[in-house]
């Protein structure tokens, strides 16, 4: 299930972050300025467990009104079961199949993930990353 992120959700979030970018992870005053500007834009995917009666947050996606993607994560007990594209793809639905994102030129998994949904290398922005360039991927069209 995709929905609105809540402040509850705060502490899992940055648990995925940790583990997702270990090397920059955003801060919880990054994710709480995004939760109060963007708050229509930044989803949660909740993994439910009915044996449990847990929900668990599986993933993260922060994206802008235009569907450019800020940040998109999913804890690693969760990945390949197919939540990043659901992200994704409700991104695409709010903006008409239109999205953009950048992502590290080295990033072969991000490049492949990104390119199997549709998304195409539009240009290389230098050392956006600090030490590397990113691509900038776009998406057009409808879902």
């Amino acid at each position: 299930m995709i929905r609105k992120f809540r402040i509850l959700d705060l502490d899992a979030i940055l648990r995925i972050e940790k583990k997702a970018f270990p090397k920059s992870p955003y801060s919880r005053f990054t994710f709480l300025y995004y939760a109060s500007a963007y708050r229509d834009n930044f989803l949660v995917y909740v993994q439910e467990d009915m044996r449990k009666g847990l929900n668990k947050i599986g993933g993260y996606i922060i994206f802008y009104p235009e569907g450019h993607i800020v940040s998109i994560a999913v804890h690693p007990a969760y990945r390949r079961r197919g939540i990043g594209a659901e992200l994704v793809g409700e991104v695409l639905k709010r903006t008409k199949g239109n999205a953009s994102v950048e992502v590290r030129e080295s990033n072969e998994i991000a490049k492949e993930f990104y390119t199997h949904l549709g998304f195409s290398m539009q240009s290389i922005i230098q050392k956006y990353y600090g030490d590397e360039d990113a691509l900038l991927m776009i998406r057009r069209g409808s879902v």
